[in-house]
């Protein structure tokens, strides 16, 4: 084991703080040269790097759940446009910009959440895993949610699969009891070909959350609920937040294939804003808590007491965890 003073310590960390002058006197430099050699900073690095971290935000979304009974399927594209409308109204009322186009359904898939039955092992983790069909080609995201950004930051969801995506987003909702509840989802979404029977499934994918779990490939997965999800989304409305606009969604969710009048089990309007690099300014973050606040008040349309699109699923069919 190699023990550091205090100053050498201090040195590495000016260093991996991005202060290169390193070679005040020649002490300094052959201090830093001999610990490079022997393997010093890297496993110096790797720990600060850890311990310093700083999770960025990449993504946050906004969700309202919605009153069901406003929507049928016979009906809804005006009933869609209706809500549209009126949250164009509120929210350019409350931050005195646009909001702009006109709602278009872009999305038509199928969607499963898979668990353990009769344990629901990977939501008792916090996890969710769930498939996205569309037009025949699958998705699997691996989610992980916290209440703590770091916490969720640091469950490693990381995949090997080509054209995978990883991302933190900050999920804002509120209900009836909070007006502003923020969770941390650490995400990665992978192209999918397998048909997803048992852990096996997951592991393929997310070799991060294999290496730290080392859950049986053996463990049976099933749709939880049995419920087979068809999910409709109308996006192309912006509102101007000023440097970035964050796109409107309306979310429906129907059991299986809808028919006529038929009602949908969930619906949610939403919007989005995310930058690489997290970087938003002070003017943004507000408007959007805004425009957040004035959706909130179109109670003809809000339900406060509705659960989240993932709680609905785990809730759907109470003997499946049990």
């Amino acid at each position: 084991m190699i023990y550091l003073n205090c100053h050498s310590r201090f040195i590495i960390l000016r260093y991996l703080a991005g202060d290169f002058r390193i070679g005040r006197n020649f002490q300094e430099e052959e201090c830093m040269k001999s610990m490079i050699v022997k393997g010093v900073l890297l496993s110096l690095s790797l720990t600060s790097v850890a311990v310093l971290a700083n999770p960025d935000v990449t993504s946050r979304e906004y969700k309202l759940m919605l009153d069901t009974s406003k929507f049928n399927y016979v009906t809804e594209q005006s009933d869609v446009l209706a809500l549209v409308g009126d949250v164009e109204s509120v929210v350019e009322s409350a931050i005195n910009r646009n909001v702009s186009g006109t709602p278009q359904l872009e999305r038509v898939r199928d969607v499963h959440f898979y668990d353990t039955p009769n344990t629901c092992l990977l939501n008792d983790m916090g996890y969710s895993f769930r498939e996205r069909v569309e037009n025949g080609i699958s998705e699997v995201t691996l989610k992980f949610r916290s209440p703590d950004r770091y916490i969720s930051d640091y469950e490693d969801v990381s995949s090997s699969t080509s054209g995978s995506e990883t991302k933190l987003e900050a999920d804002v909702g509120a209900n009836s009891i909070n007006n502003f509840k923020v969770v941390y989802g650490h995400s990665t979404t992978a192209p999918n070909t397998r048909n997803i029977n048992d852990m096996k499934d997951v592991n393929a994918h997310f070799d991060g959350f294999d290496h730290d779990y080392n859950l049986s490939d053996n463990l049976a997965l099933n749709a939880v609920g049995g419920l087979d999800i068809s999910e409709r989304v109308y996006k192309d409305v912006y509102i101007d937040l000023g440097s970035y606009d964050a796109e409107v969604s309306v979310t429906l969710w129907y059991r299986d294939n809808p028919a006529t009048n038929t009602t949908p089990l969930v619906a949610e309007v939403s919007f989005k804003y995310k930058d690489a690099n997290a970087d938003y300014s002070r003017k943004v973050v507000n408007r959007a808590k805004q425009s957040f606040d004035a959706i909130r008040t179109l109670t003809s349309w809000v339900d406060p007491n509705s659960l989240t699109k993932t709680r609905f699923v785990y809730q759907y069919d109470p003997n499946f965890c049990q």
